[in-house]
C-alpha cells in the first residue's frame, strides 16, 4: 500500500494504492479513507473467495442430487406404483446428496471458479461487441452479486472487482452524491467496467428493501441510474451485502437479512464499541435489544455475540436463521461474516442458541444460560438449577450477587473449516490462482485467521489471568502453566483472538478458582497485599479473601510449564502491536466541504486544459 501525491505534480489530489486499485482524491477529502480498514478490506476478499466457491459447489452439488434422483426414478425396478401420479420407493430413499458430494470431492473449486470468470468475460465481451445471437459464446451461470450498502469512496467495491472471480454486479451505494461522484472518477481510472461495477446514489436501508424480491425490483437513483445495466439484466437477491457504517450497523439489518439470497452472506462491521462495550446500556439495548456487561472483561467477545443475536433475532421474522462463518474483534471494532438460510425448523431451534450471562458483582465467576431447551418434544424456557447460581440467588465463591447481561449469541462464532481454508489461502495465495500482490495486510491477517482457528468456538465468553490473580491479589501464575493444569484436570482450553491474557475454557468457575488457591498456596500473598476494606461488609474481607478462604478440591503443583496447543501452534505474528500513533477511527466525513473541493479541482482542471489548448493554437499560428 502506497500513500502519494499525485504522479503529474496536482498539488490538488492525493493518489493512495491499495493493492489492486489506486484512489485519487482531493486533498481536503482524507476523512474518505482511513489505514485502520486495509486489514478489513482485506479480510472481506479472504471470505468471500471462499463464499463463492462454496456456493458454486453447492449448486453443482444440488444438480447433480437431481440427475442422481431421475437416474433412480427412471429406473422401474426402483420403485412401485401407488396411484397413476405418485411413485413410492421401495424401503427409504438413498441419500443422493451424500451421493452427489462424493461424486464431486474431487473437483478443484478455485480452478471452477476461474472456468466460469473466464467464461462468463468472453460471453460480456461478445455481447458489448454486438456479435449476433447465433454466435454468441454459452451464457454461463449466475456469478456473485455484491451489494456495497455504504461504499463512500468505493476502494472497497473496486477491490472486490478486481481481486474476486466470477462476479456479475458490484453495487456501489452511498446516500451522499459527492461520495458517488469521487467513486465514479475512480471508477474511470481504475480498468473498471461499467457493466459490473454500478454506482447508485441512495439511502442505503431502501435498497436493501427494495431487492428483497430481487435486483430486477430496484428502482433507478434520483440521477435516472439503473441497477444492471441495459444488456446485461440480472435477477434475484444479492449473494453478499456488505455493511460497513460510521458508527452502528443496527438501522440496517433488518432490511439486508431480507435481502440476501438463501444461503448468502452477510458481512457487518460495527464500530460502536462504546454501547457495545457496556458504557451506554441504555443504547445498547435500545439498538440491539440487549444488555451489555459494564466493565466485564469478555467485552470483547460479548458485543460479537450481541451483534449475531441482533442479526439472528432479526432474520427469524422472516422464517430465516443465520450461520456464523468468522466473527473478530479488530481495533476500535468487530466484524462478523455469517450465512442467512430460508429455514423455519431452524428458526424454532432459535431459543438453543440465545441466552443470558450471569455474572458475579463480586469476582470474574460468571455462568452462561440459553434462553430454552429441547424436551424431545417441544422447546420450553430453560429452568435455572441452584447448584448453578446457588440457592439464594448468589455467587458461591463470594455471595455476592449477580447482574444479568443478554440476551446473546451462545451458538459457536466460527466455522473452523472455513477458517482453516482460509488460514492456507492467505499462507499460500499463489496455490489458488491470486495472480495479484499478496494482501497488503498478508502477515497480520494470518495472525489473525491462525488465533481464531485455534480457537474454542463453543465455549462462550473467556476469563483474563491477570484479572483473576488481581482478586486474590496473588502475582499473575504463567500462562502456559495455568492452561496445562487445565488440561491435565481434562478440560479443553485456547487463547481468543483479541485478548492476549485471555482463557477461553470449559471449566466451571470453581475449578479455575481452585486453580488459583493452589497457586497461591504455592506462592503466597505478600502481607501488605493482605490488606482488609473495613468499608465493605463481611468484616472488611475482599473478593479475594472469602475465594482464597475455602480449600481446594485438588491439589497440583504447576510443573508442567505449556499446555500442549502452545507446544504444537503454528508460527504466526499474534497480538501485533499498532504500526503507528493514532491508530483509530477518523472523523466522519464532511461532505459539504468535500463536494466543494471536488467542484473546485474539477474546474481548475478544465481551465488548465482550456489554456494550454489556447498556448498550442497559437504556436500553431
Amino acid at each position: 500500500m502506497s500513500d502519494k501525491a499525485a504522479g503529474n505534480g496536482d498539488a490538488d489530489t492525493v493518489t493512495i494504492t491499495e493493492n489492486s486499485s489506486t484512489m485519487h482524491f482531493p486533498n481536503k477529502n482524507e476523512v474518505f479513507y482511513n489505514k485502520v480498514q486495509v486489514l478489513n478490506r482485506d479480510l472481506s476478499i479472504t471470505m468471500i473467495r471462499l463464499h463463492g466457491e462454496r456456493m458454486l459447489k453447492e449448486r453443482r452439488e444440488k444438480v447433480e442430487k437431481k440427475k442422481l434422483r431421475k437416474i433412480f426414478y427412471d429406473n422401474p425396478e426402483k420403485f412401485e406404483l401407488t396411484d397413476k401420479k405418485k411413485k413410492k420407493s421401495k424401503g427409504p430413499e438413498p441419500d443422493f446428496l451424500s451421493q452427489a458430494k462424493e461424486n464431486l470431492k474431487d473437483v478443484d473449486w478455485t480452478n471452477e471458479v476461474r472456468s466460469e470468470d473466464a467464461a462468463r468475460k468472453l460471453h460480456r465481451s461478445a455481447v458489448l461487441n454486438n456479435t449476433p445471437s447465433a454466435s454468441l459464446p454459452p451464457s454461463p451461470p449466475p456469478g456473485l452479486k455484491i451489494m456495497d450498502c455504504l461504499a463512500a469512496s468505493g476502494l472497497r467495491s473496486m477491490r472486490y472487482y478486481h481481486e474476486i472471480q466470477n462476479l456479475d454486479l458490484v453495487t456501489i451505494n452511498d446516500l451522499e452524491t459527492p461520495a458517488i461522484t469521487l467513486a465514479e472518477n475512480n471508477i474511470k481510472q481504475n480498468s473498471v467496467d461499467p457493466t459490473v461495477v454500478r454506482t447508485r446514489v441512495g439511502d442505503g436501508t431502501m435498497l436493501c428493501y427494495e431487492s428483497r424480491n430481487g435486483v430486477e425490483s430496484i428502482r433507478p437513483d434520483p440521477r435516472n441510474n439503473p441497477i444492471c445495466h441495459p444488456s446485461f439484466p440480472l435477477t434475484g437477491r444479492y449473494d453478499v451485502i456488505d455493511l460497513d457504517p460510521y458508527g452502528s450497523a443496527a438501522p440496517f439489518i433488518d432490511g439486508a437479512v431480507q435481502s440476501v439470497v438463501d444461503g448468502g452472506m452477510l458481512n457487518v462491521t460495527c464500530t460502536d464499541m462504546a454501547v457495545l462495550s457496556g458504557n451506554h446500556p441504555e443504547t445498547c439495548f435500545a439498538k440491539y435489544r440487549s444488555m451489555p456487561i459494564h466493565k466485564g472483561r469478555y467485552l470483547h467477545e460479548l458485543a460479537l455475540r450481541i451483534l449475531l443475536q441482533s442479526l439472528e433475532s432479526q432474520a427469524n421474522k422472516y422464517g430465516r436463521h443465520i450461520v456464523p462463518i468468522a466473527s473478530f474483534g479488530i481495533d476500535f471494532y468487530i466484524r462478523v461474516f455469517v450465512r442467512v438460510f430460508d429455514s423455519k425448523a431452524e428458526v424454532k431451534k432459535s431459543s438453543l442458541k440465545i441466552g443470558y450471562v450471569y455474572q458475579s458483582t463480586g469476582c470474574p465467576s460468571f455462568h452462561v444460560v440459553p434462553s430454552g431447551t429441547f424436551t424431545g418434544k417441544s422447546y420450553v424456557p430453560q429452568v435455572i438449577k441452584s447448584d448453578l447460581v446457588g440457592v439464594d440467588g448468589k455467587c458461591a465463591e463470594t455471595g455476592k450477587p449477580f447482574k444479568v447481561g443478554g440476551p446473546f449469541w451462545t451458538a459457536p462464532i466460527h466455522d473452523l473449516e472455513v477458517v482453516d481454508k482460509a488460514v492456507k489461502r492467505v499462507e499460500n495465495p499463489r496455490d489458488y490462482g491470486q495472480n495479484h500482490d499478496p494482501l497488503p495486510t498478508s502477515k497480520r491477517l494470518h495472525g489473525l485467521l491462525t488465533t481464531v482457528s485455534e480457537e474454542l468456538s463453543d465455549c462462550p465468553l473467556y476469563y483474563l489471568l491477570p484479572d483473576l490473580a488481581s482478586t486474590c491479589r496473588a502475582q499473575v501464575p504463567p500462562r502456559g502453566a495455568f492452561l496445562a493444569q487445565l488440561e491435565e484436570l481434562g478440560y479443553r482450553v485456547s487463547a481468543t483472538h483479541k485478548e492476549a491474557d485471555a482463557i477461553k475454557t470449559d471449566a466451571p468457575n470453581d475449578v479455575v478458582w481452585d486453580l488459583m488457591r493452589n497457586w497461591v498456596r504455592l506462592n503466597p500473598v505478600a502481607a501488605k497485599r493482605e490488606r482488609k476494606d473495613e468499608s465493605k461488609p463481611n468484616k472488611g474481607e475482599t473478593a479475594g479473601m472469602l475465594i482464597l478462604e475455602k480449600e481446594p478440591k485438588f491439589f497440583c503443583d504447576f510443573k508442567t510449564k505449556k499446555n500442549q496447543k502452545l507446544l504444537n501452534r503454528k508460527k504466526a505474528t499474534r497480538y501485533p502491536q499498532n504500526p503507528e500513533a493514532n491508530w483509530g477511527p477518523k472523523a466522519r466525513a464532511n461532505v459539504t466541504a468535500t463536494m466543494a473541493n471536488v467542484e473546485e479541482v474539477s474546474k481548475r482542471k478544465i481551465a488548465e486544459a482550456g489554456l494550454t489548448e489556447e498556448k498550442d493554437a497559437k504556436k500553431q499560428a
